[in-house]
């Protein structure tokens, strides 16, 4: 959106590249506000009416920015669509850990991934052919679709257990998974049962004891360590930026031609991300994708050292960059990108579940936010040749605390990954 609100309101509105990044990154401040409002709400809604809210509020939210030409008004309109989509972010990957088995969690998760990146592919496209207004209908036509569908949805067996409504989780849990109500659904109800009640099983009741628990502590700050980290990366800065960052990188590079290419390849490359997720461990996908994109920012980092002492943009070297940068893309579409959302879904218990998911959202907006405001920040200063290098560096510790902390979890059921991340929660089941 931001190149077609430039191009049309070039005479309205004197943007600096300051201004880009506040309307960047704006939305990703919001996030502390979801997190509250889920966290107070989410015991009195099911997930089902959590989505049916997030669609009104995306409606209302687009056809504000479709009404307005005040860039105060369009800033705050992000600021609240930060809300809105940190709370879908929040119920969405919930609910589809929820009704998911371990045959199709890697599918629908990735699902999920891809209907993002086609979105900003097809939002990238129109900013390019259309106006400003044009754009803004785009999300509002696709929001009002959203609402409607929204009443299709069947709502969370495990939300539906934990409210003590066994009678219609299992009919959900039947519909789900297209059975009769037989003994391997009645099986299902149960590991359902029990993985919902991990922490009532240890006599953990009160919600600051189940977040205190040594397990949960160190899982927690594992992930939100991977979370924070997972997002420094050359590619994800040109995802958030566009054209401005890009430019600073060389400006040679054509910045439409190099963003259709870039945004089609992340689409193409997570649909092959169907097999990655499907034929590889979470952990095997991180330990193969960070050290290699440490390896590419030393490339990007010598590249941008050799023109820095050329003191002009060398052909070959700018090809080069492109051509890492999307590298830097296939690496994190194909490897952590996907394969750290998958976890998000399949680490955490069920009881706080969202307040869980809420800090991963709350830690990535924010990471998102400081590395594009440090950028700008620190680019003039030290230059991209040492930005490059500090992205490698990071890349290269996440590799090293992948190794040592993170769990696999490939083909295991919710029930059988808390087994193995909650010793606790073990011996209470063994016992």
């Amino acid at each position: 959106m931001i190149s077609s609100f430039l191009s049309e309101n070039s005479a309205t509105f004197q943007v600096s590249k300051d201004d880009i990044s506040w309307i960047t990154s704006i939305s990703f401040t919001s996030s502390i506000f979801s997190v509250l409002l889920f966290y107070c709400a989410s015991s009195r809604f099911g997930r089902k009416q959590f989505l049916l809210c997030i669609a009104s509020f995306y409606v209302i939210v687009w056809a504000l920015i479709l009404c307005t030409s005040s860039m105060m008004v369009i800033l705050i309109c992000f600021w609240l669509y930060g809300i809105a989509s940190s709370t879908q972010y929040i119920i969405g990957y919930t609910y589809i850990g929820e009704v998911s088995n371990p045959r199709n969690r890697e599918l629908l998760g990735a699902t999920y991934c891809i209907a993002t990146a086609v979105g900003t592919e097809v939002e990238y496209l129109i900013s390019i052919f259309s106006s400003y207004r044009v754009l803004a209908i785009f999300p509002l036509v696709v929001s009002i679709m959203a609402l409607f569908t929204s009443y299709l949805m069947v709502e969370s067996p495990f939300y539906l257990v934990d409210k003590g409504d066994e009678t219609q989780a299992l009919q959900n849990l039947c519909y789900l998974s297209n059975k009769n109500e037989d003994a391997e659904a009645l099986s299902d109800l149960q590991m359902v049962k029990e993985y919902v009640n991990e922490h009532k099983d240890n006599g953990l009741k009160n919600n600051l004891q189940i977040i205190l628990t040594p397990s949960n502590l160190k899982i927690t700050l594992i992930m939100i360590l991977m979370n924070v980290l997972s997002v420094v990366h050359a590619a994800y800065l040109v995802s958030l930026t566009g054209s401005y960052v890009l430019k600073d990188f060389s400006a040679s590079i054509d910045g439409d031609v190099f963003f259709n290419i870039f945004f089609t390849s992340r689409i193409f490359l997570m649909i092959c991300s169907f097999y990655t997720v499907k034929r590889f461990d979470r952990k095997q996908m991180f330990l193969v994708g960070f050290p290699m994109t440490g390896l590419l920012h030393i490339i990007c980092s010598i590249c941008f050292y050799i023109e820095s002492i050329n003191g002009n943009s060398i052909y070959w070297l700018v090809n080069v960059i492109a051509i890492v940068l999307i590298a830097i893309l296939i690496l994190a579409a194909l490897s952590f990108s996907i394969a750290l959302e998958i976890l998000k879904i399949e680490i955490f218990p069920y009881k706080m579940k969202e307040f869980y998911t809420s800090i991963m959202l709350f830690s990535g907006d924010w990471a998102a936010f400081a590395l594009v405001k440090s950028y700008f920040f620190v680019e003039p200063i030290i230059g991209n040749t040492f930005v490059m290098a500090i992205y490698a560096l990071i890349n290269f510790v996440t590799t090293i605390m992948v190794y040592y902390f993170v769990p696999q979890t490939k083909n295991k059921t919710l029930l059988q990954i808390r087994s193995d991340v909650n010793p606790e929660f073990r011996a209470a089941e063994s016992t």
